[in-house]
């Protein structure tokens, strides 16, 4: 006997706020979570100097991948048959993806002050980020529910 159960999303009415405040949350927590771990590393040796680990730069660059990645998980929710499988293999690489260009700066030392220190900084703040967007998208901007067959 075969039975179709379909996965249950909270309800939530899509609204033009929608989008922004799941920015707006993600920027926040991501920032704030990118601060701490900053000065975790500043206070373990990591120099002031180095540009990633500023301020503004990263808050700049948290901004626009925030966006960037509400873009995409918008693109993905409206366009993929099963939007949460794609999600759930998209999101691991993107973020795998988002440590190349930090263990090019640790390699090529292209930044002042660079230290492999720096750099896993870099790489955490990736993915507090990552989770805090994720989180975010997934409150506010929540993937439609897929039939899923099962055997009995």
């Amino acid at each position: 006997m075969e039975t179709t159960i379909e996965a249950i999303t909270p309800h939530r009415k899509r609204t033009i706020a929608a989008v922004p405040t799941a920015v707006i949350a993600a920027v926040v927590v991501g920032d704030v979570a990118s601060t701490i771990i900053a000065a975790i590393a500043h206070g373990a040796g990591v120099s002031h100097a180095f540009p990633p680990l500023q301020f503004a730069t990263y808050t700049a660059l948290i901004v626009l991948a925030v966006i960037v990645g509400s873009l995409g998980w918008q693109l993905v929710r409206s366009r993929a048959t099963n939007p949460s499988r794609l999600l759930t293999r998209l999101v691991p690489l993107v973020l795998l993806l988002s440590f190349v260009p930090d263990i090019l700066v640790g390699i090529n030392k292209s930044e002042t002050a660079t230290t492999w220190g720096g750099v896993i900084a870099l790489m955490a703040m990736h993915i507090v980020v990552a989770t805090a967007a994720v989180g975010s998208y997934l409150h506010f901007l929540p993937v439609r529910s897929t039939n899923v067959r099962r055997d009995s």
